[in-house]
């Protein structure tokens, strides 16, 4: 029978569930979820490297019981504490780190900070670390706080007054208006305009991992501009003379979703699936293909790694 322990802040310092798996004993998968992914969304989303038999820790760093619910100071620190148990309390010496969104931004950041994590497949992710957020519903507050600390302090990012100055409804009115956005992409609608404020000091400094890379996105993504991001990342490794593998793929017709266990989603993130990504209505069974392609792409680096 497969092991599965539960790791707890109180005891290990983080939160998170371990799967054992036997293929590739020495290998192990750190997974995050998403933004508005709960654990049990989380678990899910893991559903295709458990299926492959790989061990797996699906790692929470928000919305899980005992973590913070909005994206405030998150401490990466969680990341780092889970590698140290993976290596110490278990025996791993190959590390890899994947998450999906809002995750996959937290895998590249604890990857720039974590030398140990030798495998990285950011999937639709983004390169810049944002004001803090709270969010209730469809609403966003700004707080004028990092999105992520390591070791207590404040991870540098881009502040942005616009929340402040507009309102949520002033920001949803003007995406209404916006051509190619309208409602259901006011978040790409707000990245887009962010695009042009960024501060150098907020970029997730990729060049300091020590892992080889898959990056994974999708072309006009609806919910931030991870088709952006993507080629920057690919430059910037390739300016700074990255010596790792490093190898992308940006899907054609696909959207954000790029996850496994969508059929198990409830709550916040099913209404995000259906009303947020136009793509998944426009293009219904190019994103189940690609979602399937996705998954390949990933199993086979994990394999080569």
């Amino acid at each position: 029978m497969r092991t599965v322990i539960r790791c707890t802040l109180e005891k290990n310092g983080f939160e998170g569930i371990f799967f054992e798996g036997k293929h590739s004993p020495e290998k192990v998968i750190i997974t995050v979820g998403g933004a508005s992914c709960d654990e049990k969304s989380s678990v899910y989303m893991s559903r295709y490297l458990r299926r492959a038999g790989y061990n797996v820790l699906v790692l929470g760093f928000y919305l899980w019981k005992g973590l913070p619910q909005n994206l405030v100071s998150i401490p990466v620190d969680y990341a780092e504490r889970a590698v140290r148990w993976l290596k110490n309390e278990k025996g791993f010496k190959r590390i890899a780190m994947t998450g999906l969104s809002t995750g996959a931004a937290y895998t590249l950041l604890a990857a720039s900070l974590i030398p140990d994590i030798s495998c990285v497949i950011p999937v639709v992710p983004y390169d810049y670390i944002q004001q803090a957020t709270i969010q209730k519903g469809l609403s966003f507050r700004s707080v004028h706080k990092s999105q992520y600390t390591w070791h207590g302090k404040d991870i540098p990012y881009t502040p942005t007054d616009r929340l402040d100055k507009m309102g949520m409804l002033g920001w949803l009115n003007d995406a209404r208006k916006a051509p190619g956005y309208g409602l259901s992409r006011f978040m790409r609608y707000g990245y887009d305009l962010m695009e042009k404020q960024q501060k150098p000091d907020a970029r997730i400094r990729i060049e300091n991992m020590h892992a080889d890379v898959l990056f994974l996105a999708v072309k006009d993504d609806d919910a931030w501009p991870s088709d952006v991001a993507v080629p920057r990342m690919v430059r910037v490794l390739k300016d700074s003379d990255y010596p790792y593998r490093v190898d992308y793929h940006i899907y054609e017709k696909g959207s954000h979703a790029l996850a496994d266990g969508l059929d198990k989603m409830t709550g916040y993130a099913r209404f995000a699936l259906k009303h947020m990504l136009p793509a998944e209505k426009k293009y219904p069974k190019e994103c189940e293909e690609v979602r399937r392609d996705s998954f390949r792409r990933v199993l086979k680096f994990l394999k080569e790694w």
